[in-house]
């Protein structure tokens, strides 16, 4: 399904006058009356216990039968109070038309809401547009009748009865016969169509071309908000950046309404320096939100957020405000302070490529736009074939007792939260990590360590899980926040769709704890434990990671799949939407210094000649730079030492050759000081010690002799 921008005016503008009113002169009537029904719908959600129907008929009924041509709009008019307890004010979020088809087919369609003209308080007729949707466009999957739900781009609240419209935007293939669905009661002034601009709204009830013999089925839903169902007021808060962040060329800003309204219209994004006026930045009308809760199909989104790229802006001080505004026009703001460096000393490692193989030397390339860039900075880390955090291990359905059985499985179907618990698990398991490193602090009360049965259901409340029946993604934010701000100590980091490499930088070459957010059936958190080998032979790779239905760390695979980056736990692929780590501030990380760029007249690279790595081992490779106020920037890659496949073993001299010849030219290196092997110093490392002296030359001689092995490299 693909969404494509549109406005008001395509509703009435692709209504072509060149469609006749003759081609809906031969109708046909089918009795169907209540046949099971398909749905097709478009992904909007809303509590049940919110929600109710604005519907009037009674039922399916009738298929009417070479009424729709396609490129038209259908009218049905809606009265909440004829339906809800205390309606008003009433937000319609969806409106469906049931249709019925003999084939499959595309089908392009959009909705809107209309408000009611009264001017003939008899005969309501469509007045003024007020509320649209995007665009939608489904593929019918073949013969049958479906209901066909589609939201509003932004719920619209209504304080009276109104027209709900139902726009078909394609003409259909011969043999797909696209059928309306009536009930048994005709009436008139309730069902309207248009589909020949000169010919204007058509009372389907009274009209020249043919009347229903029943009310058009096309209805809404959303919820009441009268005196039973007041909204509250909006509450925001921006959940990232964080208060004094520097913020380096471009950053997602992202806020969280958490009052439960129903009615946020949209957040507004601003910015100005820290004297000046607010610009905007842009408008989310958007605050979809992802829950992730073990059980059920976790649906991406991001809540409210704002990409901004600032790298036109002045570098200094400034604020970002973030407001709410709810269809009633009340508002909530929130602000910031942060530091913007427009154009960051980030050295982006243009050369070599993310996991590609190196040896014997390594030229690294960069690129950078910084106007009082000073140095760059390389450094190398060994990875580990087979890293692993060694997480606790945590099973979710211990936890979440809601009958006083801890371990009965807590089971949501009999009221508990078990299945719920998979982010107070991840939580508990990264946030453990720091504990083992010696900072004990934030899984203590006092001097004391919190049972880890008691500190899951800490974080459970953090983040909201048992209110929530799961944990959203904004909750997962702010609960890390609200725990660990206490301590000034950890900060956090948050990344949308990471891949494989980002992953691993985050985990293994920068240290921090993750948890990964996987979308899908069901979505959950996940905390990350490590890797295993290096690529696998159709380009997966193989990540290990905390399963907390089982408990266990188990060796999953993590690919790229049309851009979308997935892990597979057990037998199904699930989307990594996002991964969010931990980091104490004041932990050392150790690499090892390979160069220095100071001068980028010739541009900035950096080239390093190993000696003595292990073939076969992941390095990490890290680039910092360096601006004349002291800020700094940071690209990594990670690549894998592979000379055994590269050169022929022994053959120091380039002439693809094992001999004598070689043997002479491995002992003037290093008696004489004569030229380095072909491909680089290390490859004198003949016995593998991870030394290059006189019992590399003793080692190749008893190798010519055949009394050794092969040499390394």
């Amino acid at each position: 399904m693909s969404r494509i921008l549109t406005i008001a005016a395509c509703l009435i503008l692709i209504l072509q006058p060149a469609v006749e009113a003759e081609t809906k002169k031969a109708p046909r009537l089918v009795r169907i009356g209540d046949v099971p029904t398909g749905e097709l719908r478009a992904g909007y959600t809303i509590s049940a216990a919110d929600t109710c129907i604005v519907r009037h008929d009674d039922g399916l009924y009738w298929r009417i039968d070479g009424w729709i041509i396609g490129n038209e709009l259908y009218k049905s008019y809606l009265d909440p109070a004829a339906s809800c307890q205390l309606p008003y004010p009433f937000t319609v979020t969806e409106i469906n038309m049931p249709m019925a088809f003999d084939a499959t087919t595309p089908l392009i369609v959009a909705v809107d809401i209309e408000e009611a003209d009264l001017s003939n308080p008899n005969c309501p007729v469509p007045g003024q547009l007020l509320a649209i949707s995007a665009q939608y466009e489904y593929m019918v999957p073949g013969a049958g009748v479906y209901d066909i739900w589609i939201p509003l781009d932004t719920p619209f609240v209504v304080n009276g009865p109104f027209f709900a419209g139902f726009f078909i935007g394609n003409t259909f293939e011969a043999g797909v016969n696209p059928g309306l669905i009536t009930d048994n009661i005709p009436m008139q002034c309730v069902s309207y169509n248009i589909w020949d601009t000169s010919l204007g709204f058509v009372d389907m009830g009274n009209n020249e071309t043919f009347d229903l013999p029943g009310r058009l089925i096309l209805y809404a839903s959303g919820y009441p908000g009268g005196s039973g169902g007041v909204q509250p007021e909006p509450s925001l808060s921006i959940i990232f950046p964080a208060e004094g962040d520097t913020l380096l060329g471009f950053s997602n800003i992202w806020s969280w309404e958490n009052s439960g309204s129903e009615i946020i219209d949209f957040v507004i994004f601003e910015a100005r320096p820290a004297s000046g006026a607010y610009l905007e930045i842009g408008r989310d009308f958007d605050g979809s939100q992802t829950l992730r809760d073990g059980v059920n199909t976790a649906v991406i989104a991001d809540g409210f957020s704002q990409f901004w790229d600032f790298s036109t802006r002045s570098e200094g001080d400034y604020v970002i405000r973030a407001t709410a505004v709810d269809t009633s026009g009340r508002t909530s703001a929130d602000s910031i302070a942060v530091y913007l460096e427009p154009t960051p000393p980030v050295p982006r490692i243009v050369s070599p490529d993310n996991g590609s193989d190196f040896c014997p030397d390594v030229n690294l390339l960069f690129s950078l736009f910084d106007e009082d860039f000073s140095r760059v900075e390389a450094h190398v880390k060994k990875g580990d074939t087979a890293f692993s955090l060694n997480l606790i291990q945590l099973v979710q359905s211990n936890y979440g007792d809601n009958n006083g059985n801890p371990l009965d499985g807590n089971s949501y179907t009999n009221g508990e939260y078990g299945e719920y618990y998979s982010g107070p698990i991840a939580v508990t398991q990264a946030i453990r990590v720091w504990y083992d490193r010696g900072y004990k602090q934030i899984m203590r009360q006092g001097l004391s360590d919190i049972p880890i049965n008691e500190f899951v259901e800490l974080m459970a409340g953090f983040l909201n899980t048992r209110n929530n029946s799961g944990t959203y993604d904004e909750n997962m934010i702010e609960g890390l926040r609200a725990h660990l701000d206490r301590f000034d100590l950890v900060d956090f980091d948050y990344f949308r769709d990471p891949d494989y490499y980002s992953l691993r930088s985050w985990l293994e070459d920068e240290e921090r704890s993750v948890i990964l957010g996987l979308g899908g059936a069901p979505g959950m958190w996940v905390a990350a434990d490590g890797f295993s080998g290096w690529k696998q032979a159709d380009s997966s790779f193989v990540v290990r990671v905390a399963n907390p239905e089982t408990g266990f760390v188990v060796d999953a695979l993590m690919r790229n799949n049309s851009g979308i980056n997935e892990i597979k736990i057990g037998s199904s692929w699930q989307s990594v939407d996002i991964m969010i780590s931990l980091f104490v501030r004041n932990w050392n990380v150790s690499r090892q210094l390979i160069g220095t760029d100071l001068d980028g007249s010739d541009g900035w690279s950096i080239t390093w000649t190993p000696i003595a790595l292990s073939d076969g081992a992941p390095y990490f490779f890290r680039a910092t730079g360096f601006d004349q106020s002291g800020i700094t920037g940071n690209s990594t890659i990670l690549m894998s030492y592979d000379c055994a496949n590269f050169f022929v073993k022994g053959d120091y001299n380039g002439d693809n050759l094992t001999n004598m010849l070689d043997l002479i030219y491995l002992i003037d290196f290093q008696i004489n000081s004569g030229p380095a092997p072909v491909g680089g110093v290390g490859r004198a490392d003949a016995n593998c010690d991870n030394n290059v002296n006189i019992a590399d030359a003793v080692f190749f001689i008893n190798f010519m002799f055949g009394s050794s092995g092969t040499p390394c490299y």
